[in-house]
């Protein structure tokens, strides 16, 4: 991989602006932080911490001297952060140098998350409350947006997942999960395939049905029986013809059916399959053919048959529906045909007698040459000719013993000695291609190059088979090493890190690719190109990334594990809840999820970024998503970010432009160990040919010029030594805000003594060379607003915008607003800021957002709604609905009948003149119902509410399951008590007991 122009030599920036707030800063709310002991802090603290700023924006409603910071999951993990509220907190910093101000950080207001429509599916810390407030416990967020219709986006980690909320906090759908966008250099583009190598081998003694049993349950998706023959005919699932190691033979026969052979050229006595018939074999049991195997199960299996084998995996699929395809090998075709034995035909029959003669199911593999030329006209002639063949290859790697049999193609050295025709056995195009002559010291090596490869390719072969280290280069280490600390150092080799170019020469013949053979334990391991160890998932995981098309294993749960995680259809971190349940395993480090989201200019696409590697990934690489805030949707990848190390992390990442970004990257030191914490521009529009963005570095935070000693430490030189910086914000072309995170009360990074825990340090910085800013951000892109036909948004300053004689949708932005719809139907949104809207006419739905509103309906049958702050409500003529929202609202519905909702806080509800319904909502709100026939609504589970002007002409509405006989209606002095049991539902001031009676009261009202 050559990245782009990348550029790690920051030019230095100069401290501009500093503000600090205190580490022990808290905010109103529950006691937080039980269990928490660090630093001389111990928890629970007297409400939340004001710490762990993860996001950076401007405020809504300042002029870019104020900001919302996130705050993340508070302590860290799920586990300490249950009590730890979740929050965007407004701050307005008194920047020394470029303010001349005190340093101070004042702290003005803050935006809490919930999920009251309950649209998280998983269970949440406070799940049980009306609020649904969200914790620490739920979502570890770390990086936030604002779109251009004032809503919040934001990233998190868990999941990961994008989060969407309005302005108040409130969440708007369920989490989006994060897509698993993968690509994988097979030949068909799909994942590998895993291959149980004799079945479970790893677990059981090989080749035994129970073996293949536990193979296929365990997820592999091919099992490979070895056939070798009795001699009787009939195929057997065994490794070699010698039964010695791996079954009793031994105990049940005596030494008398023990034979001396010629094995491939090596002379061996032994017990040899074929020369015991399928009954005596039926006799024996298989053992673990490795010493360092547990033997637990030795004595208990049977050898089974090939065609037992087959309906095995036929039965397993009747049981389950997953199909399962089989991948037998011709264990020494030539030897058998010396016996007289010949492997070729039975393998046939027994495939068109089971019926097991799907192409996608079979593959077909030797050692041998002559024996899949042979195979291929055998096939052909019973209509079988597309059943995939694959040649293995032994060991080609230079220096191959010559006189090995793990070199040596042993059919064709023998055919060499034996005098026979040559291009009569393998064709003259065979021989044509063959870098050396074809001789009785021929090896692997010699029928392994690309023109080779497109031969067999041609000729007879859909794969081939390497032995794995021909390609995946090592070399032996002089001293062993203990991989996995139990004592005993048992890794022989290490990476260098070179690659062969088989997988892609036989990619480019058109032949898939299963090397062999991986295996769990340390001894057939080895240590990475820098030298620690591989484990056997890297293993999988490092194969796949050079591109095979399978894998042979003795242990397939591992690797079909490895392989769903490259797989899944969403990324999962270790917290994730279904991985947290036990349904799938975690494809991402630790929680490295959302760290860093910035967006376009315009505010319609978002760009989330995690802070870790994805499974199958390149090393110390993280994914730039895009998401289109329209559709809530993700719509691909923009791009790979390269780390400079491993170890580091992304802190942060925002918009200079539509290409260009800057982003955070830090390593994982504080104070004298902080050795890397740099603020790079990447451009998202210049990806080298591995799908890596250009990156520059732009501002070195631990080198930074203080000639005006802004801190007050008496220092010219300035640093940001801290173990998280996870904020930064262009303000204009030359300057950018930065802010850490001080992880309370844990980090210790400016105090390089070790004692005083950080604060939140704001600090701004002056660029050594300006950003190409686009004009819609920065400070200079708050004044700015889109007006396109009937359609008006205002932006996060202060806005007046009004409608036309037409049917308007005026959108406030997040500033105090000033907004006026007209003669048409209009729908007004306020959005966060102090908001002013009124209608002039028409029938209007107005959304005032989350500041202290005027809302005024005006003419026509309006739909007003105050939502969150101290809102006045006024519906004006006509029939409208009110809804105050979260906060103490004055809702007057005017003239016509209205339907006036209080909802949450202290509300003032005023019918007017009309039949109006008066629903007051959780808390104690007053009601007074003005002229006409109104209905007062009561329901328990609420506050009681007070009826100020209740008459003989309205009515009370029953809500809910609630009936008169559970009433109980009682004097209170001058005013009347209704009551439900304890619950207490309304009190009726300056009313007599006499004028309630069952007439009064009315059920089936729809509020």
């Amino acid at each position: 991989m050559v990245n782009l122009a990348q550029d790690s030599s920051a030019a230095a920036a100069e401290l501009e602006g500093f503000a600090s707030l205190p580490a022990d800063t808290f905010a109103a709310g529950p006691p937080t932080g039980e269990g928490i002991d660090a630093n001389g802090r111990t928890g629970p603290f007297p409400g939340p911490p004001v710490q762990g700023f993860s996001g950076v924006q401007f405020a809504p409603g300042g002029d870019g001297s104020a900001y919302w910071f996130l705050s993340d999951n508070g302590f860290g993990s799920k586990a300490n952060s249950a009590d730890y509220l979740l929050r965007l907190y407004q701050v307005d910093p008194s920047f020394a140098g470029s303010e001349g101000g005190d340093r101070t950080v004042d702290i003005q207001g803050f935006v809490q998350l919930s999920d009251p429509d309950g649209l998280i599916p998983f269970d949440i810390e406070q799940g049980d409350a009306a609020e649904r407030n969200l914790t620490g416990a739920d979502f570890d967020i770390e990086s936030f947006a604002i779109d251009a219709n004032g809503e919040i986006w934001i990233g998190e980690e868990f999941g990961p997942y994008v989060l969407h909320f309005d302005a108040e906090g409130k969440l708007l759908e369920a989490p989006i999960p994060t897509p698993n966008i993968t690509s994988f250099n097979t030949l068909d583009g799909q994942a590998p395939i895993v291959i149980g190598h004799r079945g479970a081998s790893g677990e059981l003694p090989e080749h035994t049905l129970e073996a293949y049993q536990l193979a296929m349950e365990q997820g592999a998706d091919f099992v490979e029986p070895d056939l070798v023959t009795t001699s009787d005919g009939v195929l057997i699932a065994r490794h070699e013809p010698i039964l010695d190691d791996t079954t009793n033979v031994a105990e049940v026969f005596g030494e008398n059916r023990m034979s001396t052979k010629n094995l491939d050229g090596v002379e061996l006595t032994a017990y040899f399959a074929e020369d015991f018939t399928l009954e005596e074999i039926k006799q024996l049991r298989a053992v673990q053919s490795r010493d360092f195997r547990d033997p637990a199960f030795d004595g208990q299996f049977e050898i089974p048959t090939f065609k037992e084998v087959i309906e095995l995996v036929q039965q397993f699929e009747a049981d389950t529906g997953k199909q399962v395809g089989i991948y037998p090998e011709t264990k020494h075709p030539t030897f058998f045909d010396l016996q007289g034995l010949s492997l070729e035909e039975p393998l046939i029959e027994t495939l068109k007698e089971t019926g097991f003669t799907d192409p996608s199911r079979i593959f077909i593999q030797s050692f041998e040459f002559q024996n899949l030329i042979e195979l291929q006209s055998m096939l052909d002639a019973e209509g079988l000719g597309d059943l995939p063949l694959v040649q293995l290859y032994g060991n080609t790697l230079p220096g191959a013993p010559v006189d090995a049999g793990f070199s040596a193609p042993f059919d064709i050295r023998y055919n060499v000695a034996e005098g026979k025709d040559l291009a009569a056995i393998y064709g003259q195009d065979f021989l044509d291609a063959v870098e050396t002559e074809l001789s009785e010291s021929t090896v692997y090596s010699d029928l392994d190059d690309a023109d080779f490869l497109a031969l067999i390719s041609d000729k007879y072969a859909e794969g081939a088979g390497p032995w794995k280290n021909n390609f995946v280069l090592r070399e032996a280490l002089e001293t062993p090493v203990d991989g996995n600390g139990d004592g005993v150092a048992e890794i022989t080799t290490q990476l260098t890190g070179e690659i062969g170019s088989f997988v892609d020469d036989a990619h480019a013949a058109g032949l898939q690719v299963h090397p062999y053979t991986l295996r769990n334990e340390e001894r057939f391991l080895t240590l990475n190109a820098d030298g620690t160890p591989q484990t056997p998932e890297q293993e999988f995981v490092q194969l796949t990334q050079i591109g095979v098309d399978g894998f042979f294993t003795d242990f397939p749960g591992t690797g079909a594990d490895v392989v769903a995680q490259l797989d899944a259809a969403l990324v999962y971190s270790p917290d994730h809840p279904d991985v947290l349940a036990g349904d799938v395993e975690s494809n991402l480090r630790r929680s490295r999820g959302y760290e860093g989201m910035a967006f376009s200019p315009d505010r319609m696409t978002l760009y989330p970024m995690l802070e870790g590697t994805v499974l199958g990934d390149p090393e110390s690489s993280v994914r730039i998503y895009e998401f289109d805030v329209a559709s809530s949707a993700f719509e691909g990848l923009v791009g790979l970010y390269q780390m400079e190390a491993p170890s580091h992390a992304i802190g942060d990442f925002t918009p200079i432009n539509a290409t260009e970004f800057l982003v955070i990257e830090r390593d994982g030191g504080q104070g004298d160990e902080a050795e890397f914490k740099q603020v790079f521009k990447v451009n998202l529009s210049a990806l080298d040919e591995d799908g890596f963005v250009q990156k520059e570095a732009v501002v070195d935070l631990l080198n930074i010029a203080d000639p005006n000693d802004l801190n007050g430490d008496g220092q010219t030189t300035f640093d940001f030594p801290f173990v998280t910086i996870e904020d930064v914000l262009v303000l204009d072309e030359d300057t950018i805000l930065v802010a850490n995170d001080n992880n309370y009360p844990f980090s210790i990074g400016r105090d390089r003594n070790g004692e005083i825990i950080d604060n939140n340090e704001i600090i701004q910085l002056k660029l050594d060379q300006p950003l190409a800013l686009d004009p819609r951000l920065g400070v200079a892109g708050l004044d700015q607003f889109v007006a396109t036909g009937q359609t008006i948004v205002g932006t996060i300053g202060n806005d007046t915008l009004a409608g036309d004689r037409l049917g308007d949708q005026i959108t406030g932005g997040l500033g105090n607003d000033v907004i006026t719809g007209s003669v048409g139907d209009d729908l007004l949104l306020g959005d966060f800021g102090d908001s002013d809207t009124a209608n002039g006419g028409g029938n209007d739905a107005i959304f005032a957002g989350g500041g202290a509103d005027e809302v005024v309906g005006g003419d026509g049958d309006d739909m007003l709604y105050g939502n969150a702050g101290m809102d006045q409500i006024l519906g004006g003529d006509g029939d409208d609905l009110l809804s105050g929202g979260l906060g103490d609202d004055l809702l007057d519905g005017g003239s016509g009948s209205d339907r006036i909702y209080g909802n949450a806080g202290r509300d003032m509800l005023v019918g007017g003149d009309g039949d109006d319904l008066l629903v007051g909502g959780k808390s104690m709100d007053t009601l007074f119902g003005g002229d006409g026939s109104d209905i007062f609504a009561v329901e328990t589970g609420r506050a009681a509410d007070v009826i100020m002007d209740f008459s003989g002409e309205d009515s009370i509405a029953l809500i809910g399951s609630l009936t008169f006989g559970q009433l109980s209606i009682t004097a209170r002095g001058h005013d009347v008590l209704i009551s439900a049991g304890n619950d207490e539902l309304a009190r009726v001031m300056n009313a007599n007991v006499t004028d309630f009676t069952e007439a009064t009261f009315v059920s089936g009202i729809i509020v």
